[in-house]
C-alpha cells in the first residue's frame, strides 16, 4: 500500500515514484490522499496514469505513447492520435467524465496524447484501477470506429454570403463534438461528376445529415435525394419564424428519419447539440429493430 507521506517527500526531493497495481489494490479511499502529491501508475505496456486530488475530486491523466517507428496498426500514428482526441469529445458530448485532451509530436516519431478522466476522491484503489483500464480501453475501441467508419456529418443549406457563415458555426460545432463536418461547398469537385452526385457520394458516406432550411437554396432540390431516395437521417435546422418552403412541411409527419428543430438567432449551437443526440438516438433504436428483426444482423455491434 502507498505510504503519501514517503511519496510526498519523494517528489520534494524530485524523484518520481512510480507505484504497481498492488500499491494500489488495499486503498479504501483517496480521499486521504494529500493535495500536490502526485502518484503515477507503472504499468507492463502503455499508457503510464498519473493521478492525484482535488478537493472532493480524483484526477487520473491517462497517457498513450504512440512510437510511429513501430507502430503496427493500420492507420498511422498520427491520424490515429486524431482520431482519439475526436474520440474523447465524442465521449465529453456523451456525458463522460473527462476532460479534453491534446497531441503532443514535437519530436516525431514520439506522439503523446493525453487527457484526463474524473473520479470521486472516495473512489477505492480496486475502483480507480478498473476505471483507467476502461477509460483507456473506450478511447480507442471508439477511434477505431471512428476511422473504420468516418463518423462525418454532411452540412447542407444555403452557403453564400452570411449563410455560408452559419454553415460554418454549425460545422465548427459538430468539429467540437468529435465529428468530421462536410460542407459541400469546401469539397474538391470532380471531373464527370454532377454537382447531385457530389452531394449523395458525401450524405451516403456520412452518419447523417444536418439541413439548415432557414432560407431557400439549392437544398430544397437535394432534400428529395438525400432525404427520400437515401434514407439518410435528417436532421433540419429553422429559424424561428422563418423557412425555406412549407411543400415539405407535412414530410415530417411521415418521415420517422427526419425531424424538424427551430432554433432563435443566438440559439444555434445548442440546437446542433439537440439535433445530433436525436440524430444518434435514432440510429440507435433502428440498430436495435434491425438486430431484433433481421436474423442476419444479429450480432452485430
Amino acid at each position: 500500500m502507498l505510504n503519501w507521506e514517503e511519496l510526498k517527500q519523494a517528489q520534494a526531493e524530485g524523484e518520481d515514484d512510480f507505484c504497481r497495481k498492488s500499491d494500489l489494490a488495499d486503498i479504501a479511499s483517496f480521499a486521504e490522499m494529500p493535495e500536490g502529491v502526485v502518484a503515477r501508475l507503472l504499468r507492463d505496456y502503455s499508457p503510464e496514469p498519473a493521478f492525484w486530488r482535488e478537493d472532493a475530486e480524483l484526477l487520473a491523466e491517462i497517457t498513450e505513447h504512440i512510437y510511429t517507428k513501430y507502430w503496427q496498426h493500420k492507420w498511422h500514428g498520427r491520424v490515429y492520435a486524431d482520431a482519439m482526441i475526436r474520440a474523447l469529445k465524442r465521449f465529453i458530448a456523451e456525458g463522460h467524465p473527462f476532460s479534453e485532451g491534446d497531441i503532443e509530436n514535437d519530436d516525431e516519431p514520439h506522439i503523446f496524447i493525453r487527457w484526463r478522466l474524473h473520479l470521486a476522491a472516495a473512489s477505492n484503489g480496486q475502483q480507480v484501477i478498473g476505471a483507467i483500464e476502461t477509460a483507456f480501453d473506450l478511447v480507442c475501441s471508439r477511434a477505431d470506429l471512428i476511422l473504420e467508419n468516418a463518423e462525418s456529418v454532411l452540412v447542407l443549406g444555403k452557403d453564400t454570403g452570411d449563410a455560408l457563415e452559419r454553415l460554418r458555426r454549425i460545422a465548427s460545432r459538430l468539429e467540437a463534438r468529435g465529428y468530421y463536418a462536410i460542407i459541400i461547398k469546401d469539397q474538391p469537385d470532380k471531373l464527370g461528376e454532377s454537382v447531385m452526385q457530389k452531394v449523395m457520394r458525401y450524405a451516403l458516406s456520412s452518419k447523417f445529415v444536418l439541413m439548415e432550411n432557414t432560407e431557400p437554396s439549392g437544398h430544397l432540390y437535394e432534400i428529395p435525394h438525400v432525404g427520400k431516395a437515401a434514407e439518410c437521417v435528417t436532421a433540419f435546422l429553422q429559424e424561428e419564424g422563418k423557412g425555406a418552403t412549407w411543400i415539405f412541411e407535412d414530410a415530417f409527419g411521415k418521415n420517422q428519419h427526419w425531424q424538424k428543430f427551430v432554433y432563435a438567432p443566438g440559439d444555434l449551437e445548442r440546437i446542433v447539440d439537440e439535433a445530433a443526440r436525436w440524430a444518434e438516438e435514432l440510429i440507435k433504436e433502428f440498430g436495435a429493430f434491425q438486430q431484433r428483426v433481421l436474423p442476419w444482423m444479429k450480432g452485430k455491434t
